[in-house]
């Protein structure tokens, strides 16, 4: 009997030290998400511009992330934030070197409760499902919210407004758009987002003559898009299934394969939900104004086709400068290099 006893105990034993041995094989370690990005510079310039010395974000500046998996029938690990943001966007701020989750010490109104709040944090996200994710991210600059009448619904925007004034900084930084697209044919631990201009540009080289400090440039004669939230096209966001609401974002941003990435329009909101509408069938009577830097001036325009040519205007004191733009078409992430011979 003390024998049997004895084999009993070391069976046991074995076998519970089998079983701890294959539980720490199958456990997985997991891994917080990690972001890295980069910036494609303007077609036709040399140097990237996303701050004004165009070599690198700026602290504050700010991006939203949108998951989707277009694949699958249902909602995986990271596509919803379960009602803490308004359709599942993550929002992110550029610190010093890293993108860093907004808290509520940045005064926005988050997750809809009408004080301050942080956004989830995705940097707390496990994504290791064995499904097509794509992650997209766009620059923002505003938090738009307001009521729509009939059902008392609270909509909220994380939104680039576009400003025909530039003549401030924040402004001209504002109006130029980033945007950037990752697939990833499987939940991942690592993504990287490569940015690009999404936005048209004008540089404006002023010779033959100086100017002072105080000179203005205008542009007459532009789509009247002032104050306006510039929708970039999304060919997967008509496969999101997180928060899908008419207001937002696959309402605002499905588009064809060949739009992808592009602006496809600036946004309009009814009672009922919110469209797109196309930059060329807009009044073309807007006037911009053009950030001054030395005897440059710099001007973000929209993507679009103009009717007829648009006119610059250079005023400094008395003196009165124009010239007609001979250029009508500006495409998505060029740099148009113009002389203003005075």
């Amino acid at each position: 009997m003390k024998i049997n006893k004895i084999i009993y105990l070391f069976v046991a034993v074995l076998l519970a030290g089998c079983s701890t041995d294959e539980d720490n094989e199958i456990v997985p370690q997991q891994e917080h998400l990690q972001i890295s990005t980069s910036i494609e510079d303007f077609v036709g310039e040399a140097k990237t511009r996303t701050n004004i010395d165009g070599n690198k974000f700026d602290d504050g500046d700010k991006i939203k992330i949108k998951i989707i998996c277009p694949k699958s029938d249902v909602i995986e690990l990271g596509e919803s934030t379960y009602g803490a943001s308004f359709d599942s966007f993550y929002l992110l701020k550029w610190n010093t070197d890293k993108w860093t989750t907004l808290t509520s010490d940045d005064h926005y109104d988050i997750n809809g409760d009408y004080s301050y709040s942080a956004s989830p944090d995705i940097y707390e996200r496990y994504l290791a499902q064995p499904t097509l994710y794509v992650f997209t991210a766009q620059t923002w600059s505003e938090e738009q919210i307001f009521i729509v009448n009939n059902n008392n619904k609270r909509i909220e925007q994380y939104s680039n407004v576009f400003h025909a004034d530039q003549s401030d900084v924040a402004d001209y930084k504002a109006s130029d758009v980033m945007w950037a697209q990752t697939i990833m044919q499987t939940g991942t631990y690592n993504i990287h987002l490569s940015f690009k201009h999404v936005m048209a540009a004008i540089k404006i080289n002023i010779v033959g003559g100086t100017i002072s400090n105080n000179a203005v440039l205008t542009l007459e004669g532009m789509p009247d898009v002032d104050q306006c939230e510039m929708i970039v096209g999304d060919y997967y966001a008509g496969a999101s299934q997180a928060n899908v609401e008419s207001f937002g974002y696959k309402s605002k941003h499905s588009c064809t394969a060949d739009k992808n990435g592009t602006i496809i329009g600036v946004a309009q909101y009814s009672t009922t939900g919110a469209s797109t509408v196309d930059i060329c069938t807009l009044s073309q009577k807007a006037t911009y104004t053009a950030y001054k830097d030395g005897n440059t001036f710099r001007l973000i325009v929209p993507p679009c086709t103009l009717n007829s040519k648009a006119k610059l205007w250079l005023r400094d004191g008395s003196k009165r400068y124009s010239m007609d733009l001979n250029r009508t078409v500006f495409a998505s992430g060029n740099i148009y290099n113009v002389t203003m011979n005075l």
